[in-house]
């Protein structure tokens, strides 16, 4: 495109100096040298300030740069050569150390450096401006012939294309369409049509560079202001008019709402995509009684994407980027009118958590040992969190969510391990229930149950209770639950859970004797849901799987400090292997950490001298 864009440029000077009847050779041989390849990876570097970018695209364009020069087509004899070394060495840097994505915002030394070698070669030639079509106000493009190509399929199958990198809902609508591209839009009045261009209006803005939404039908009123509201997509790249300026260079993307009442015919909107090569223009079109756009055939067949509005709430598309995609407009039910109800916005309180380490790498400089995060953390943790919510601002937006985070707060760390340590904040998000359950739930970025509340909404302050102290994410989420009663067993039947309430009601009275004698009675597979410690007690004998059984004790109501299944879970997995290996004498360890408590087997305090007798402890 952007090759076509500056050959078609030279066709037009050549053009309108041989009109003119005049020798200017000399021009020619200036044009001819300086709009160059040199040129043109100029300007498309200048265009990549200000818009986010996929990985795919900066890599593309890396290549058609180091192709070019290993090509020769552009040496150290070329006007612009310096500066398209310095746009190989940015791209390269870019590429390298980018994700998926990235916004591209250009310093303002290296910005100011390409411009003013660009700056130079416009002194040079001196720029033909088209005419103006009197009755429209839109810039009369000459006539080119277009350029003609011919290749072999399977180069043509390696071509790289850029697309612009839509996602979420409009991925699903439209496809992901390339820069430049054309839309257009219809329906009946009140169906809805605006609000999904103000919608897409606001995503552009949000993610792919600047837009203007030419209201022209409605203008700049109340109506206007409620969509804008309604949906939320007020944004600093987002500009409305309520006429179609002359000058839209500073646009990535123009809706025009719309065609009918700007009064452009499929010429006009021809002129208007040649005079702006690689900007995207979506037409909005009135209709008729039976449902068809206003105007001849061709302003359908000039375009990229058409979208039909055939019922209220409802679009469909029959693009070439994604034929057959649809969606529904509003969130909500809406009005008759056609004007959504206001969205209901809630407030919850989730929580998250992320590893010591992490934390350390993303906010400790390369030079401080990253056991300093602690020490942020536990005196002051508010010094992190502008940056930690820009952070997490990024990760919201790549889920495609429309959420604001309101507030952040550390609550606490499960350890201070910097190896399998977590700490755990509280986040404050606001948005639409839908919009929030894209990345606040079970297992999502921030934890919250949906369950306990109305509408999402919990009646107490906190959402989630969680333990002054806690060995994983998991142990975060849900709270241990209570012991079931060992005498309801669900893989029973009833009868043999009445058998079982008998032994318990023995056993809770004391009288042992006559719960053993009944339960010596049972089957095994019912008898086997006794606890080992109830069996041993009523007088039974424990089987060796029995006395494992008893041995590995539910734990999961003990606090945690009293808690051996949280102590393991925080000890190096190294240390558990030796133990496991006998490689040291835990009990000898035990009786040694007893003796300098100074307590006897049993806890209780005997005194230092008496309790290094008792454990066998020399001093």
């Amino acid at each position: 495109m952007f090759d076509l864009t500056f050959e078609k440029l030279e066709e037009y000077i050549d053009k309108k100096e041989n009109l003119s009847g005049a020798d200017n050779s000399n021009t020619k041989e200036i044009v001819k040298q300086e709009s160059t390849l040199a040129e043109k990876f100029v300007r498309r570097f200048l265009l990549l300030n200000g818009k986010t970018h996929q990985k795919k695209e900066i890599e593309g364009f890396l290549n058609d740069v180091q192709t070019a020069i290993k090509k020769k087509e552009i040496t150290k004899d070329s006007v612009l050569s310096k500066v398209v070394l310095l746009i190989q060495s940015k791209l390269l840097s870019t590429v390298n150390n980018m994700g998926r994505s990235v916004k591209v915002e250009l310093a303002a030394n290296t910005k100011s450096a390409v411009q003013s070698a660009l700056n130079k070669l416009k002194k040079k030639i001196k720029p033909h401006r088209p005419e103006k079509n009197i009755l429209s106000g839109i810039e009369e493009a000459q006539e080119v012939k277009p350029k003609q190509n011919l290749m072999n399929s399977i180069d043509f199958a390696n071509l790289h294309f850029n697309s612009i990198g839509f996602t979420g809902k409009w991925l699903n609508l439209i496809g992901d369409p390339s820069p430049g591209f054309t839309a257009m839009v219809f329906g009946k009045p009140k169906m809805g049509k605006s609000y999904l261009c103000v919608d897409l209006a606001g995503y552009l803005a949000r993610n792919h560079g600047t837009v203007l939404y030419v209201a022209n039908e409605e203008k700049l009123d109340a109506t206007l202001q409620m969509k804008l509201n309604d949906k939320d997509v007020k944004h600093e790249n987002l500009f409305v008019s309520d006429y179609l300026p002359e000058d839209l260079s500073k646009y990535q993307f123009i809706i025009l709402d719309s065609v009918n009442k700007l009064e452009l015919s499929p010429k006009d909107l021809e002129n208007l995509k040649k005079n702006n090569p690689g900007k995207s223009f979506i037409f909005i079109f009135q209709t008729t009684k039976d449902g068809k756009f206003k105007g001849a055939n061709s302003y359908q067949h000039d375009v990229d994407v058409v979208i039909e509005v055939p019922e209220r709430g409802r679009a469909t598309q029959f693009g070439r980027f994604n034929q057959g995609g649809e969606i529904n407009i509003f969130d909500e039910p809406h009005e008759l009118s056609g004007v959504k109800k206001s969205i209901k916005k809630i407030e919850i309180e989730t929580e998250l958590s992320l590893p010591l380490e992490e934390l350390a790498i993303d906010f400790l400089n390369k030079k401080e040992p990253k056991e300093k995060i602690i020490e942020i953390l536990d005196h002051k943790p508010e010094s992190i969190y502008v940056k930690l919510i820009k952070m997490l601002a990024v990760n919201v937006k790549a889920e495609d969510a429309e959420v604001e985070i309101k507030k952040i707060e550390f609550t606490q760390m499960d350890s201070s391990n910097l190896n399998h340590g977590a700490a755990y904040f509280m986040v404050k998000l606001e948005g639409t229930k839908s919009e929030l359950e894209k990345i606040a739930g079970e297992d999502l970025m921030f934890n919250y149950d949906w369950e306990d509340g109305v509408d999402g909404v919990k009646k107490n302050k906190k959402n989630l209770e969680v333990s002054k102290k806690v060995s994983n994410v998991a142990s975060m989420k849900k709270k241990a639950s209570t012991l079931k009663d060992w005498s309801e067993p669900a893989h029973l039947n009833s009868s043999d859970r009445r058998d079982l309430k008998l032994v318990k009601k023995y056993y809770d009275e004391g009288n042992f004797k006559q719960a053993m004698n009944y339960a010596s009675r049972l089957e095994t597979i019912v008898r086997e849901e006794i606890p080992p410690q109830v069996w041993q007690e009523i007088g039974g004998e424990l089987t060796p799987k029995g006395k494992e059984k008893l041995m590995s004790k539910n734990f999961e109501n003990r606090a945690d400090d009293i808690n051996p299944r949280f102590i393991f879970s925080t000890t190096a997995t190294a240390l558990l292997v030796e133990a496991l290996r006998g490689d040291f004498d835990l009990k000898l360890l035990v009786r040694q950490e007893l003796a300098n408590r100074g307590q006897n087997a049993e806890g209780n305090w005997v005194g230092f001298d008496k309790a290094a007798e008792i454990h066998k402890i020399k001093k």
